[in-house]
């Protein structure tokens, strides 16, 4: 065992030196993404405020065009409360301004867009400057600027989620008609003929509900209510190749004016609402249930959430102008407040302009109507699409194609996406007498008890693990033959200072060819082993790891 856990040592040997080779360009890259936010702002700003829009805009609505431009329209304006406007505008990245372009053929608020597949987006619906909900479509051509009227909708809608479908068309659900009052009708838009088709109906009637396209071309649309209450818990699926529409269950809580945002494994991430709702939780269409997910840092609603490229789940503000931003960490199901806007704001607006630049405009803020425009710049990380091992220390491990040409002349390599690091370490220490083992060096394997806690060297931005207890070891015991290797799966308690990121499972297998690794921002946690001592308790060997670049 003891040489086990030597090897196990040397294997978890990692950092400060990124391998060379004819892969160093790639590595170097993927290095400098770490998983965290900053900004370009000189003053060492969170937010950089932009140019203004050209004009104030609540209750609006914008897409991100086929060339990167940003696209919004209407809303509420202060001398328009009641009301709404027409006028649309454009925002381009090279100048780094909005300019307007031609105005929707009718004025409307808290209506929805889409980009159809040619290029072109569909404006429908919300309230007109009579404030009555409105039937009205508009289409507007990014070639030309100009907007030319569609076809008008069955009913009209205001509040409600546009969808479009993988087939080109687009689906229009709920929201409130002309009377104020929710409706459960649902219609389906056909550019090809410029058609709205009535399809069956929801099962309740939404307004400020969510509708979200799903991986296999279904569409979820979930909560739903008036901003007083009730807030509506069910969701529900419509099938455009069935024509059908079939319960996704319940929410664990009811919700409106939330957000609902696609993640990257096909899974719904719902976050907020009314009520002061600070909880969140996760639709997994292959199971159809939900599950409740770690509680926001605050509560929020009339919020924006937007996915970021490495998987991560940003939200912006929300209702009492609220400046911050946080961020949702799918590996281990915390969230995490990552700065704050220079002005404070709900009922706004929020696209990502390519993988690593966040445009948040309008809206309403402690001043009223908002023109105001700021931008976030993120450092996203490496997506973790493996972790393995290889080296010279055991012929067996396989060696990546990604590091065929890295010398990795005696110590072994941890992978994690592209990142690489190599360096040998000492012997597993153990803890202090109370269980802690705060400051350790970088990389050093620690023995810990139950309730054992270990530190980064850094405390004010490092991370802080401790061991909670031992779910399950199934592994088989030493010098007996077993059918199943079986596994030793361990429970953490992640912080970062008084922050707490929640518990994460950890998962060795019986060879413990592979320690397992759960990568957080720039830090690693490193499960290397799990004995017992004489009085069977159980002892884990742990390793803290901090990602940096050359």
């Amino acid at each position: 065992m003891k040489k086990l856990i030597l090897f196990l040592a040397i294997l978890v040997g990692i950092l400060v030196v990124a391998c060379g080779g004819s892969d160093s360009a790639e590595s170097e890259s993927a290095s400098n993404s770490e998983s965290t936010v900053s900004s370009s702002v000189s003053d060492g700003g969170f937010a950089e405020l932009g140019r203004d829009l050209r004009a104030q805009r609540m209750r609006s609505a914008s897409v991100i065009l086929q060339d990167g431009r940003v696209l919004v329209t209407g809303g509420n304006q202060p001398a328009f409360q009641a009301g709404a406007v027409k006028t649309a505008e454009v925002w381009t990245a090279g100048s780094d301004q909005w300019e307007f372009t031609d105005d929707m053929i009718v004025e409307r608020f808290s209506h929805s867009m889409v980009v159809l597949k040619d290029g072109r987006v569909l404006s429908a619906g919300g309230r007109d400057l009579g404030n009555t909900g409105s039937d009205k479509a508009d289409i507007w051509d990014p070639k030309t600027g100009n907007w030319t009227a569609a076809a008008d909708m069955i009913e009209a809608h205001e509040s409600f989620p546009m969808v479009l479908l993988n087939d080109g068309r687009v689906i229009v659900a709920g929201g409130s008609a002309r009377d104020y009052n929710p409706t459960n009708l649902a219609e389906i838009y056909d550019p090809n003929t410029d058609t709205w088709t009535q399809i069956g109906g929801m099962s309740v009637e939404r307004i400020w509900h969510t509708g979200t396209l799903l991986s296999d071309g279904r569409v979820l649309f979930a909560g739903g209510g008036d901003p007083d209450g009730p807030y509506i818990k069910n969701a529900e699926i419509y099938d455009p190749a069935k024509d059908t529409w079939f319960s996704a269950g319940e929410m664990n809580v009811g919700r409106t004016q939330h957000t609902a945002t696609l993640l990257k494994d096909g899974r719904v991430l719902v976050v907020g609402g009314r009520g002061k709702r600070q909880t969140s939780e996760i639709y997994d269409p292959s199971t159809n249930t939900w599950d409740e997910m770690s509680d926001l840092t605050e509560p929020r609603a009339e919020h924006m959430a937007l996915l970021l490229a490495d998987g991560r789940v940003l939200v912006i503000a929300g209702t009492g102008s609220r400046p911050s931003v946080e961020v949702w960490n799918p590996t281990n199901n915390s969230w995490q407040v990552i700065g704050k806007l220079q002005v404070g704001r709900y009922r706004h607006l929020a696209e990502l302009i390519g993988d690593n630049q966040v445009l948040v405009f309008g809206g309403n803020g402690e001043d009223g109507i908002l023109a105001s425009t700021e931008i976030i710049n993120i450092e996203v990380a490496s997506e973790v699409e493996q972790i393995v091992l290889t080296g010279t220390a055991d012929p067996q491990l396989p060696t990546p194609a990604a590091i065929v040409d890295t010398p990795v002349p005696t110590a072994t390599a941890l992978i994690v996406g592209r990142d690489v690091y190599e360096e040998p370490l000492e012997d597993p220490i153990e803890a202090e007498p109370d269980g802690s083992a705060s400051l350790v060096p970088n990389g050093q394997p620690v023995r810990l008890p139950i309730g054992g806690i270990i530190a980064s060297p850094s405390l004010q931005t490092g991370l802080v693990a401790v061991f909670v207890e031992v779910i399950s070891d199934t592994r088989c015991p030493t010098g007996e033959t077993c059918d199943e290797p079986g596994e030793a799966i361990i429970l953490l308690e992640l912080r970062q200072q008084d922050a707490p990121f929640g518990t994460t499972e950890m998962t060795l297998g019986a060879d413990q060819a592979l320690p397992s690794v759960k990568k957080l921002g720039k830090f690693s946690t490193v499960f290397v082993d799990l004995e017992y001592d004489s009085d069977n308790n159980p002892i884990l060997t742990l390793a803290m790891v901090q990602w940096r670049k050359k």
